[in-house]
């Protein structure tokens, strides 16, 4: 994948943070953009931001919801455009701990963490085998290969869409469909103002570690240049990803790590 020129990108989260940087770098590479969210008025800001603005056009999308993805299906189906590129970006975590987290919390996010994403993908995947290309890029986190306390919905989830899109990877790859999953770090992003506490509550706040991150341009330049090497992996972020090489070479030295992590 090193020409978008022509290329449909369905991307998801597209109205903010590392969707709309995705959305401004593969724009000026050539690519014809499916923008999805659930506010249409920030959608059409960022279409309208983007190169070649005419190319690009908006499709309210809530992932919470299974009929608001068949819907946003149905109407993609009268366009006379192929999808190349599924990049399943959106995403929300949470600041709670365990016995503070309502079952619908969970649900929530299980909902737009994994299960739209493997929806999507599902709906995609068809037109790409019968054309024998295509991609399909799912944004997970750190938290999908290891997981830090006030977390656990959101770790999950991300380690579940991990082991998806490992197992997608191995069934596609002999039909000429690349699988990349992205793992960031902390990204200077909204995510943490946008997450869910305990009671479905906004957490609110900017947490410390999340404005002292990357862009989300700089994430998103990362994340594009694995599209274009075919990668299968690829982990933006600065020095949290210390905790890879720790789960790597000693989970229980990592485990005592996160026992004694203060979070907010």
């Amino acid at each position: 994948m090193n020409n978008f020129t022509g290329k449909t990108v369905w991307i998801t989260g597209a109205s903010s943070g590392i969707g709309a940087a995705l959305a401004h770098i593969l724009a000026a590479k050539g690519a014809k953009l499916i923008l999805s969210a659930r506010s249409v008025d920030k959608l059409e800001a960022i279409r309208q931001s983007c190169h070649s603005p005419d190319d690009h056009f908006c499709l309210d999308l809530d992932l919470v919801d299974p009929n608001s993805i068949d819907a946003a299906w149905n109407r993609l189906q009268n366009i006379p455009r192929v999808v190349d590129i599924l990049i399943n970006n959106a995403g929300m975590t949470q600041r709670s701990p365990v016995l503070e987290t309502r079952m619908e919390v969970y649900r929530h996010l299980l909902e737009v963490n994994f299960m739209a994403a493997v929806d999507l993908t599902r709906k995609v995947l068809p037109g790409m085998i019968e054309r024998g290309a295509g991609q399909i890029v799912a944004v997970s986190s750190l938290m999908g290969k290891f997981a830090s306390p006030q977390r656990s919905g959101y770790a999950a989830a991300k380690h579940a869409l991990q082991g998806f899109m490992d197992s997608l990877s191995a069934e596609v790859h002999a039909a000429g469909i690349r699988v990349l999953v992205a793992s960031p770090g902390f990204v200077n992003t909204d995510v943490s103002r946008n997450a869910l506490r305990g009671d479905g509550t906004l957490h609110g706040k900017m947490d410390p570690e999340q404005a002292a991150a990357i862009s989300a341009e700089n994430c998103a330049e990362q994340i594009v240049a694995a599209m274009v090497k075919g990668r299968a992996e690829v982990f933006p972020g600065g020095k949290e990803r210390i905790g890879l090489l720790l789960h790597r070479i000693s989970p229980a030295l990592l485990r005592r790590v996160m026992r004694k992590l203060k979070v907010e």
